[in-house]
């Protein structure tokens, strides 16, 4: 960490007492204070994933402004459940953001499956809300930021359009997993895919503002009450974020915890309480509803079968430091697309009945 960095972030915060808390793939961090208040400084790093990271002034700005409004959002529609203040600077001479001081991350080696539902019941209840909160942003997609328009989605064409093309490319996708690798290939799991997309298609209606990274990291504990940091926000369909919350929580976090990227969090020996914290979301999320519990299944057996397809390309790439980092190397890739076969094949048996109804009725 560049200490010359620090020492001008503080004084042009305004901020006094700084206590390191950490570091994440992207950021340094520390407590500070200002005005009696308690915050939190970020500053980005120069190198992440074994490559430095030159300054994109654009890129920043998409970043930052898209997490102040996330922040702004959820607040609206759940308040305190994100920091009530943020705000950032961008220069090539100095970046940082600054944002109330949120709590203490979750443990969830402590936690009971008990307590891990009711969390993830939390979360689910903030992101559906958040979703009723208008973002008034042109485009969708991911965020980026130009000097003409400000803050919008990337893409401008017709999202209906779009979605059906994604929809036509996850079973397109599948296809060429069932071709390539004979334990991908199973009837069940090919209409499971078939269902999921032709319910995407037909209950989308419009772009909402999502939150991608939603890891335990940034969920927070202050006084009782869950609060949400460090957003990944977005402009999609709102379903689609919730399943990859489920495929996160149920699969991703705990067949990648051995990788360097996860290692340090020991996802494998909280697997029940991750699963438990998305049984809770996807409850808190559907309040009851099983249509949208149906939809929310349909998008995580698609975020899953990408998950798998992504692992499938990599075997055919040279692996890069920051494809080490986060996915291994190529025997450790292979060893795991086993894995996330089997899981396909039982997600798919598991939730065909659902999505069957939802399609039909």
């Amino acid at each position: 960490m560049n200490k010359a960095k620090l020492v001008d972030a503080l004084k042009h915060a305004d901020v006094q007492e700084p206590v390191f808390l950490g570091e994440g793939a992207w950021h340094y961090a520390w407590q500070v204070k200002k005005d009696g208040g308690e915050f939190v400084l970020r500053i980005p790093k120069e190198e992440a994933y074994g490559k430095s990271i030159p300054f994109n002034e654009a890129m920043l700005k998409a970043d930052y402004g898209g997490t102040k409004l996330y922040y702004q959002s959820v607040n609206k529609a759940v308040v305190g459940a994100t920091p009530e203040f943020y705000e950032f600077h961008v220069s090539p001479e100095l970046i940082y953001t600054l944002e109330t001081f949120a709590g203490k991350q979750i443990d969830l080696h402590k936690m009971t499956e008990k307590t891990a539902f009711q969390t993830g019941q939390e979360v689910g209840m903030i992101h559906r809300k958040t979703e009723e909160i208008s973002h008034e942003l042109e485009g969708f997609g991911y965020l980026a930021w130009t000097q003409e328009k400000g803050l919008h989605g990337t893409f401008e064409r017709d999202a209906n359009e779009f979605l059906e093309e994604e929809s036509e490319e996850h079973i397109a996708d599948y296809r060429v997993l069932g071709s390539a690798r004979s334990e991908f290939k199973d009837p069940l799991v090919s209409r499971a895919i078939q269902l999921a997309a032709d319910l995407r298609n037909r209950q989308f209606t419009k772009p909402l503002l999502v939150n991608q990274d939603v890891s335990p990291e940034n969920i927070l504990l202050d006084g009782g009450r869950i609060r949400l940091i460090d957003p990944y926000p977005s402009i999609y369909y709102s379903r689609g974020m919730a399943g990859n919350f489920m495929n996160l929580y149920e699969t991703y976090f705990i067949t990648l915890a051995d990788t360097e990227r996860y290692s340090k969090h020991r996802f494998s020996e909280s697997a029940d309480q991750l699963k438990s914290m998305a049984e809770g979301f996807l409850a808190g999320y559907s309040a009851g509803d099983s249509k949208v519990a149906n939809e929310v299944r349909g998008e995580q057996l698609l975020q899953l079968l990408e998950t798998a397809f992504s692992h499938f390309c990599l075997l055919s790439e040279e692996i890069s430091e920051e494809t080490r980092i986060q996915y291994g190397n190529k025997a450790e890739i292979e060893e795991r697309l086993l894995v996330l076969a089997e899981e396909l094949k039982a997600l798919a048996a598991s939730q065909i009945a659902g999505l069957e109804s939802t399609v039909s009725g």
